[in-house]
């Protein structure tokens, strides 16, 4: 029997979230945030960037202090530059969750010819004296116990640098690194480029360093931008085609520019097709249906949802067009890929322009009103002229309001 993989969720809606413009949350929020994303399951919570500023250290610390001693509560993690002092900051942030064996230190560095010199000025030039600090500064972080993950900025946009990565690598696991993040920073990446896709790149990579090092064991992982809107497509190949156990993503998919992976989607996605590949069978643990509710949050204080995002959405279980509600009159999953409860939600009935009478019916009856077949068409036309100007559709209580005039219009021509 095949053994099943597990994905492992990092999400980093903290803090490549809030990156995006106007996704700046309070302290509080950032606080609840995190409670919630224990009970969604991820595996990794990164908490933010701990030496952007004392708040955010602040935020970062307490995360650990109130997160990782939850039994079941993710690993805290936080971002930092490759420098010296910033490692010392976030250690220390992160210090109440190394007793758990829950922290978790992400540093990076550019790899991508264009960022290194845009980033890193004449260091650039130096690899050799780069190679030689990223062991150095994953080191220090090692001997604190710390968990520590390494990503390669713009990986997916690495040009004639294979070579330089690879020995970052062997400098990162050389020093104790145990989880290698290849990220699409700038969104570019797609399957149709061939031996130049960064999966490809990624599948190189881990065989060499596995070959080179048997002893250790390392977690490849993904983090895609959606630049050209194939940030999910990307994080599943890296997974089903490439080395990946462990997906890092935002809830509702935001993020930097066009934002990043939808961690809710790689949830459904790795649910519904994971376990029915034969070769490598995957799952994660999250518990979807704790998804309405983080979704909600993010929207809500964050940045807004649009209606029609798939997964959670307002409309992604709600609907209006008269061929459409007859057949989930009849059987509510008829025009669903998942049941809607999977992920806290409900399917919803609008009435609007391109709704029939069975629909108005439903609503009548559910009300406690009679509608009979003989009527549902004329009460469903009377209800659409009386609000022609409503094309977006009107609520139960407005369609109520309608379905009384008509009942008071039908009385008056009988008494006429």
């Amino acid at each position: 029997m095949t053994r099943k993989q597990q994905i492992m969720l990092l999400d980093t809606t903290l803090r490549d979230g809030q990156q995006c413009p106007g996704a700046g949350m309070s302290f509080d929020n950032n606080i609840a945030y995190a409670h919630l994303a224990s009970q969604l399951g991820v595996d990794v919570l990164e908490a933010g960037f701990a030496a952007a500023s004392q708040t955010d250290f602040q935020i970062v610390h307490t995360i650990a202090e109130e997160i990782a001693p939850l039994q079941t509560g993710p690993i805290i993690a936080s971002l930092c530059q490759l420098r010296e002092q910033q490692i010392v900051n976030t250690i220390e942030a992160l210090a109440p969750a190394i007793a758990y064996g829950k922290a978790r230190l992400h540093t990076y560095l550019p790899i991508d010819p264009y960022l290194m010199q845009a980033s890193l000025g004449s260091y650039s030039e130096n690899k050799t004296q780069i190679i030689e600090d990223v062991y150095r500064l994953i080191k220090m972080a090692v001997d604190e116990n710390m968990e520590v993950q390494f990503s390669p900025e713009g990986y997916s946009r690495m040009g004639e640098n294979f070579d330089f990565a690879t020995d970052l690598f062997r400098s990162v696991v050389s020093a104790g690194g145990t989880i290698i993040n290849c990220p699409d920073t700038i969104g570019g990446a797609c399957k149709r480029q061939g031996d130049a896709y960064f999966v490809k790149k990624m599948n190189a990579h881990a065989a060499m360093i596995a070959e080179e090092f048997k002893d250790k064991t390392i977690r490849w992982s993904v983090h895609c931008h959606n630049d050209f809107g194939l940030a999910l497509e990307n994080s599943m190949n890296a997974v089903f085609e490439g080395p990946a156990t462990q997906i890092e993503g935002c809830i509702n998919g935001i993020g930097e520019r066009a934002g990043n992976a939808s961690l809710e989607q790689c949830i459904l996605y790795l649910k519904y097709f994971g376990e029915t590949q034969k070769d490598c069978p995957v799952f994660c643990r999250a518990h979807s249906e704790h998804i309405k509710a983080i979704s909600d949050f993010v929207a809500e204080n964050m940045l807004i949802r649009q209606p029609h995002w798939p997964i959670s959405g307002d409309n992604a279980a709600c609907h209006s067009s008269g061929g459409h509600t007859n057949a989930i009159l009849h059987n509510p999953l008829a025009y669903q890929p998942f049941n809607p409860a999977e992920v806290g939600k409900e399917i919803a009935l609008t009435f609007g322009p391109f709704s029939g009478g069975n629909h108005a019916q439903a609503i009548i009856e559910k009300h406690g009103f009679s509608c009979g077949n003989d009527e549902k068409y004329s009460v469903a036309q009377f209800i659409k002229k009386h609000y022609a100007d409503r094309r977006k559709g009107i609520t139960e209580q407005e369609l109520m309001q309608a379905y009384f005039m008509y009942r008071d219009n039908a009385i008056g021509e009988n008494h006429g």
